[in-house]
């Protein structure tokens, strides 16, 4: 089943959002070790306003178990839900007016991660959430889905080609490129709802 995230869920999003963002864990936490970040991406998925809240968190559930997540928000609100972020990680570094890197357009729904745990790869939910995830999107009246998906992983970008992302540009990330594929949601019906 594919729900909306609960607070609750915490303790099992997060060793999926490190699986999917690895080392940026650090930049979104100004910090240099998984053992300092991860008490502060519990932190961030159980804000209520937070890129990684669990409101902005579709999960893949089976037989009581979180074994995927989808993360994504509108674009034109990150100015508000990295407030806090921003914050947080300009006090670890000790220092002021951190940014981070622009990774969506501002009409643009972007999903900035997608994970499924390592025991359930290969059995589809990675799909299973995009579509899920579409179907929200429409539902909630957006027009355009983004993401970005590494140079250095054609598998991955097949497999949201496959779903009917397309590619639009290559947009730079902490230096490192990214091709930004876009799905434009029409009148497509989506087989996968979210409950």
């Amino acid at each position: 089943m594919i729900r909306l995230a609960k607070r609750e869920d915490t303790k099992q999003i997060v060793p999926l959002i490190v699986q999917a963002i690895e080392d940026i864990v650090f930049m979104l936490t100004g910090t240099s070790s998984y053992e300092k970040a991860i008490p502060i991406l519990e932190y961030y998925v159980q804000s209520e306003q937070n890129r990684l809240s669990y409101n902005n968190c579709l999960v893949k559930e089976t037989e009581g178990k979180v074994v995927g997540l989808i993360i994504a928000y509108h674009s034109s609100e990150l100015s508000v839900l990295d407030r806090e972020m921003l914050e947080i990680i300009s006090r670890n570094l000790n220092l002021q007016n951190v940014q981070v890197d622009r990774e969506a357009d501002d009409e643009d729904f972007y999903i900035d991660t997608l994970s499924v745990h390592p025991d359930y790869q290969g059995k589809g939910i990675g799909t299973e959430l995009l579509n899920g995830l579409l179907s929200y999107a429409k539902d909630k009246g957006v027009t355009r889905v983004s993401l970005n998906v590494d140079q250095d992983k054609p598998s991955v970008r097949r497999l949201y080609e496959k779903v009917g992302f397309k590619y639009e540009k290559v947009r730079y990330i902490m230096k490192h490129p990214y091709d930004y594929l876009v799905f434009p949601i029409n009148k497509k019906i989506f087989q996968t709802k979210v409950v």
